[in-house]
């Protein structure tokens, strides 16, 4: 009996001691487990300190330093000049007969003008490309009566080492003979790419028109490329529209037709530009995706005003209502034009007027 009562001291005291372990094991555990909790917590903390720093970086780069996107596009103008080169030895193939001559200004603003040769300005503008010295400028789209800035209408400039700005009159005739236009229109589409996604953080409340250029619109590899580009950034179509001129657009084949209504059904609107000739079909290209029509201030005057005009204006308008589309008249150089044409009850306004095209970062 004796023996019987030890053996249940001692099995007692056993289970007693095995509990304080256990529960000094389990303590020992959960100490553990809120000291790892800590841990990961202080990691996640600053993992996420380090996120927004990296996101502010990544904010301050340019965008063609961290878009994939961009960079093909960049890689595609690369491969474009690359096949420029001839087999005997990687010359320019010049386009044209040497004698041929463009006036070129001396300088950013526009100082003595020069003359330079096809030769050397191809030349000057493979170099540009290369250097993508190809710079946006911009110039305001105003509403009308209020003239409040609605738009900014993106053009490229090409500068040269000497400052000299060149404009699209002066060397799209020998970018064209040369195939190089698609690749000027690559690097003002991923300017105005980063000009709208900036726009667009900034909360700045103002749309881009881009021009897109015949030779691109009917080149068939950088179409498909662009259009696939622009389907991956289909959030910039709020902000972003495209500019087509009105022969292009007239002359267009079913594939051109097909491209348009593709890059329409990935959200974006078109402008039609370099309108000669007002008798347009609205239907159509309002069901192109066209939401704005250009024409000339000097134009529409001759046609919509005077005694008897050839143009009624009223009656244009309504088709343009009843379409979704709006008139920007563009070239206004003086306030008296503008009184003319206010009497139209024009839509937006656009020309030297309201302001001239400007870099994006002016650097007078």
């Amino acid at each position: 009996m004796v023996l019987v009562l030890l053996a249940g001291i001692f099995i007692s005291w056993h289970i007693a001691i095995a509990g304080r372990l256990a529960a000094g094991r389990a303590e020992r555990r959960l100490r553990e487990v809120v000291r790892r909790v800590a841990a990961l917590q202080e990691e996640a903390e600053l993992a996420r300190a380090e996120v927004e720093t990296l996101r502010d970086r990544l904010d301050d780069l340019p965008d063609a330093e961290r878009l994939s996107g961009e960079l093909k596009v960049l890689q595609g103008l690369l491969k474009q000049l690359a096949g420029r080169k001839d087999s005997a030895g990687g010359a320019i193939s010049a386009p044209g007969k040497s004698d041929t001559v463009v006036a070129v200004p001396t300088g950013a603003r526009g100082g003595q003008v020069v003359m330079m040769e096809s030769e050397e300005l191809l030349a000057a503008i493979e170099q540009a490309l290369r250097d993508e010295a190809v710079e946006l400028y911009l110039q305001p789209v105003v509403s009308l009566p209020q003239r409040k800035r609605r738009f900014y209408e993106c053009f490229s400039r090409i500068i040269l080492p000497n400052g000299s700005v060149i404009t699209p009159e002066q060397y799209i005739p020998v970018a064209e003979q040369a195939g190089l236009v698609a690749a000027i229109d690559n690097l003002l589409l991923v300017r105005c790419v980063q000009l709208v996604r900036r726009a667009r953080r900034d909360h700045l409340d103002v749309g881009f028109f881009c021009n897109i250029s015949n030779a691109s619109l009917t080149d068939v590899d950088f179409f498909q490329d662009f259009i696939t580009f622009m389907a991956e950034n289909r959030q910039l179509a709020e902000t972003l529209v495209f500019e087509f001129d009105y022969a292009s657009i007239a002359a267009g084949d079913y594939i051109t037709r097909m491209n348009l209504q593709r890059l329409r059904g990935v959200g974006y609107r078109f402008s039609l530009d370099q309108v000669h000739d007002l008798d347009l079909d609205l239907e159509e290209l309002s069901g192109q995706g066209f939401r704005y029509v250009k024409v000339n201030a000097h134009l529409l005057h001759e046609m919509a005003r005077g005694d008897d005009p050839v143009l009624d204006m009223r009656s244009f308008k309504g088709a343009l209502d009843r379409y979704a589309m709006d008139l920007i008249v563009e070239k206004i150089e003086s306030e008296d034009m503008l009184l003319d044409l206010l009497e139209l009850k024009v839509d937006f306004g656009q020309g030297y007027l309201f302001g001239e095209p400007r870099p994006l970062v002016d650097k007078k």
